[in-house]
């Protein structure tokens, strides 16, 4: 039997409930394969998110990886863990930081 929580992302949202005060802006940043999937989904991304602002954008030396820093406007805790579940589910995301 597991010991998670019915809801994964419970201690995620208490977390961010006992650190900031909301509204929020909200640093997210994440790391994926420089490929036409990442590209696609972060296009996607991006237009889901009213108030979800790039502000840097950096390729890895040798072209492979992408990474992305977005400020965000955050007028909850779920807001956040909104914004997280939508960029776990992008193909070839290799990391949330």
């Amino acid at each position: 039997m597991s010991d998670s929580p019915a809801d994964p992302y419970e201690k995620f949202r208490n977390l961010l409930k006992d650190t900031y005060l909301f509204p929020a802006d909200y640093t997210h940043k994440f790391i994926g394969h420089n490929s036409p999937a990442f590209l696609e989904a972060v296009k996607e991304f991006e237009g889901k998110f009213v108030g979800l602002r790039r502000t840097t954008e950096r390729t890895s030396a040798n072209g492979a990886h992408l990474s992305l820093t977005y400020t965000f406007k955050a007028g909850s805790p779920q807001d956040i863990v909104d914004l997280t579940v939508a960029t776990n589910g992008m193909p070839d995301l290799l990391f949330i930081l």
